[in-house]
Order: C-alpha cells, then sequence, then structure tokens
C-alpha cells in the first residue's frame, strides 16, 4: 500500500521545520547581540587608549610632537581604522592660529567637546566611502581641540561575517529539519500503519490480529498494549457467543421438546379421553408451564448477564458487611435446606466492602443454590478480610469440579456432564462471575474436597 503524507504529519513536520528554524535564528541573533557588545567595549578601550597615548606625546613634546606623530602616522596614530583632527584657534578665539592636522579625515568633525564617546559619520575624502565611528573630543591647555576616533571597519566585518553565517544556518537549519521530519515520519507512519493494520484485520475478522511488540515505553507502546488488550477480548467475546449459541441451542431443543410434547398430550387427552383425560391434561400443562417457566428464567439470566458485562447496570454500590448478607441468606435457604437432609450453615468475620448489596446477594444465591443442587450434605458459607479485600466462600463436601474444568465452567450456558440430568440452565456461575467482574472482583474456584466457590471484591 501507498504511504502518503497525512495533513497532519505534514503540519507536524512545518512546525518542527519552524521551531528549529526559529531556534537556530533566535541563539544566532543572541549571538550577535553578545558579540557586538564585546566588539563596542573593545572599541571604546582601543578609543581611549590612542586619546591617552596623544595626550602622552603632547606633554612629552608639546604640539610639534603631537603633530609629528601624527603626520608621520607614529604609534597608535598608525592604525588604518583611527582618526584623528588636531584644530586649534588663536588667544582671541576668532581665527584659527594653525592648520588643522588631520589623520584619515577630509574634514574636522563638528563636535562639542564631552567626556563619553560619541557615534559619528567619518569623511575620509571624495574617493573614499563615509563610515561609521566613536569619537572623544577634548581641550588641550593651550586652547586647541583633539578629536580622536576609532571607524567600524571591524563591525562591517563582523555584520558581514554573521549574514553569511545566518545564510549557512539556514541552510544547515533546513536541511536538518527535512531529515529529522523525514525520520519522524518514518518512525510515526510506521507505528501508526502497524495500528492502522491491525484494526483493518479485526474489521475483516481475524481477531487473532495482534499489534507487533516493541518495548519503547511511550505513547505508542501504550496504544499497543491496549489494543492487543481490546483484541483479546473482542476474541474472548466472539468464542464464548460461539460457545454459547451451541451450547444454547443445545440446551434449550430439551425444554422445548418437552413443551410441546406436554401441549400436545394434554391437547389429545383433553380432545378424547373425558374426565379422566382432564386430569391428565392438567398433569400436562403443568409440565409445560414448569419448563416454560424454567425456560423464562434461563433466557431473563442470559439477558441479565449480557446487561452486567456491557456496563448498563446502575453503580449503586454502597459499603456493605458480607457476614449480615451472607447470614439473610442462609437464614432464607434454610428450609429448603432441612427439606434436602442438607446442613447449612454460615459463619465468618465481619468484612466491609463497597458492593451492590442486590447484585451481592444474587451472586450468593446462585452459589448456595449451586452447592445444594450439585454438593453433598454439608454447606458452609463464610466470610473473611483478605489483603485489600473481602471474600464470601461457599464450599460443599460433594464431588466438586475437576480442575480442567474450572476455567470454562464459568462461561455461559457451559454444563458439565454429570450436571446434565438435573434441571439449570448453565447460567448460576457466569452470573457470579460477571458480578465480580462488575465490581473488579474475581471469581475462584478451588478445593479439593468438594467445591469451595470463593467471590472476591475489592474494598
Amino acid at each position: 500500500m501507498r504511504r502518503r503524507i497525512s495533513p497532519t504529519m505534514l503540519r507536524l513536520v512545518l512546525a518542527i521545520f519552524a521551531l528549529q528554524l526559529a531556534s537556530s535564528a533566535a541563539a544566532i541573533f543572541f549571538l550577535r547581540g553578545q558579540m557586538n557588545e564585546v566588539v563596542r567595549a573593545d572599541r571604546l578601550r582601543q578609543l581611549a587608549d590612542v586619546r591617552d597615548d596623544l595626550l602622552a606625546t603632547y606633554y612629552e613634546g608639546g604640539r610639534p610632537a603631537l603633530e609629528a606623530m601624527i603626520a608621520n602616522r607614529r604609534g597608535s596614530a598608525a592604525d588604518p581604522g583611527v582618526f584623528i583632527a588636531l584644530s586649534g584657534y588663536g588667544a582671541t578665539g576668532q581665527s584659527p592660529a594653525r592648520p588643522p592636522v588631520l589623520r584619515n579625515l577630509s574634514q574636522v568633525p563638528a563636535l562639542p567637546i564631552s567626556s563619553s564617546a560619541r557615534p559619528v559619520t567619518v569623511h575620509r575624502g571624495a574617493d573614499l566611502p563615509s563610515l561609521e565611528g566613536l569619537t572623544l573630543t577634548g581641550s588641550l591647555p593651550d586652547g586647541e581641540r583633539l578629536t580622536v576616533g576609532v571607524m567600524g571597519l571591524g563591525e562591517r566585518r563582523f555584520n558581514l561575517a554573521f549574514a553569511t553565517a545566518i545564510g549557512l544556518t539556514i541552510s544547515v537549519a533546513v536541511a536538518l529539519a527535512m531529515l529529522s521530519a523525514l525520520l519522524l515520519w518514518l518512525v510515526i507512519g510506521r507505528r501508526t500503519h502497524q495500528i492502522a493494520q491491525t484494526a483493518a484485520e479485526l474489521a475483516q475478522g481475524n481477531f487473532g490480529a495482534r499489534v507487533p511488540e516493541a518495548e519503547a515505553g511511550d505513547g505508542f507502546d501504550h496504544l499497543r498494549i491496549q489494543i492487543n488488550s481490546m483484541a483479546e477480548r473482542i476474541d474472548s467475546l466472539v468464542s464464548q457467543l460461539s460457545s454459547v449459541s451451541g451450547a444454547l441451542a443445545h440446551d434449550l431443543r430439551s425444554p422445548v421438546a418437552r413443551l410441546t410434547a406436554a401441549i400436545d398430550t394434554a391437547l389429545v387427552v383433553v380432545d378424547g379421553q373425558g374426565a379422566g383425560g382432564t386430569t391428565r391434561a392438567l398433569e400436562a400443562l403443568q409440565a409445560a408451564r414448569a419448563d416454560a417457566e424454567g425456560l423464562r428464567r434461563m433466557l431473563e439470566t442470559a439477558l441479565e448477564i449480557t446487561r452486567l458485562e456491557g456496563g448498563a447496570i446502575q453503580d449503586r454500590r454502597v459499603p456493605l458487611d458480607l457476614c449480615a448478607i451472607a447470614q439473610d441468606l442462609v437464614e432464607l435457604y434454610e428450609p429448603l435446606a432441612e427439606q434436602a437432609g442438607i446442613t447449612l450453615v454460615a459463619q465468618g468475620d465481619p468484612a466491609i466492602v463497597p458492593c451492590d448489596r442486590e447484585l451481592v446477594s444474587r451472586a450468593l444465591a446462585n452459589l448456595i443454590d449451586n452447592a445444594m443442587k450439585y454438593g453433598g450434605r454439608n454447606v458452609r458459607v463464610s466470610t473473611i478480610m483478605r489483603g485489600a479485600g473481602a471474600e464470601i466462600s461457599v464450599a460443599d463436601d460433594g464431588p466438586g469440579i475437576p480442575p480442567a474444568d474450572r476455567a470454562r465452567v464459568v462461561e455461559r450456558f457451559v454444563r458439565l456432564d454429570n450436571a446434565r440430568t438435573l434441571p439449570g440452565g448453565g447460567l448460576g456461575l457466569a452470573m457470579v462471575a460477571a458480578v465480580a467482574r462488575l465490581h473488579g472482583g474475581e471469581l475462584v474456584l478451588g478445593g479439593d474436597e468438594g467445591l469451595v466457590a470463593t467471590l472476591r471484591l475489592p474494598a
């Protein structure tokens, strides 16, 4: 299948490119600002050094020595980036006493005397371009004015170098952004296409499809785990549905056949055998009524299990004592147990957990009913707090359930061969397991002699 970049992926790639470009540009401009400060500080230091050098020459040899230093380009005056103007007026201050001495200047800058550096445009002559510079202007003891400056040649070169660096950085940023976007597209695309392919196979009915293992510990790995968990749940539900369909068709044939036969018998008897036949017809209809009632209970229980597993039951959990619920159910079943010659007792400690009283009572009633129907002559109901939860157990001394059959006996409509001679629909334990799952607990079947069915509920 041909892959193409989705609009979301394209926006993500463009966002990464813009972020990389912006971060690179911000870093360059920050560095440029810092370097400009360094260059300016260096120029100010050079300006002060040149001025001090000129003043030292003046104080040692007077104006002739200063003029000779400027004119002959000696010492700091030899720097091509330095400009100097020595101009003076007579004692009256009306006309120049001497012609100005200029270095790298075509005219004397019209600047006031100042102790701080000032920016100025340097005019170097008709054939040379003007430059920006920094100047210091001071007055000599004889009344002459000394202007010292440093041109911005280094700053110009620095700005040109930064312009080149920006162009190079943009080119590198574009290349890196495209490379990272390509790698991101390949990695994300591969992971998402694996998940999409698995979802497509599940939609086509391949419930064994799973997202390949990739222990990356990222969000895609979490999504993989959830997708695979969902697929396993779907596979389990579909398998249960298939099993339930077969078991339902098998188990419903007997009550339906008996119901049909009983009704047919009643019709025949009533039609041709007079008063004596009325009694037989009544018995047949009563048997049909019993089978119809059993079929109704089976369907209602199946529907309730479906509602429980589908989450359609409203949450009515409140803190309740399982020991009190067990004692109530034992008192309710005691007359039936005495009638059947079964010893039914309740024992245990208080065990308070949040639960739905109606659902837990029905689940416990199913466990007691199963123990009395399929167990031995002694049934014990017990409760206990264990760890971070509570347990309510129903134990009997009957034949029990083989360990190999305990996992599937809690599925709907599953009945073992030794139980098919007794009335029932194979929904009792399935309903208990559904109640346990609704509460976040579990149903555990165990016991070496007899059966111990334990309903575990978290606290």
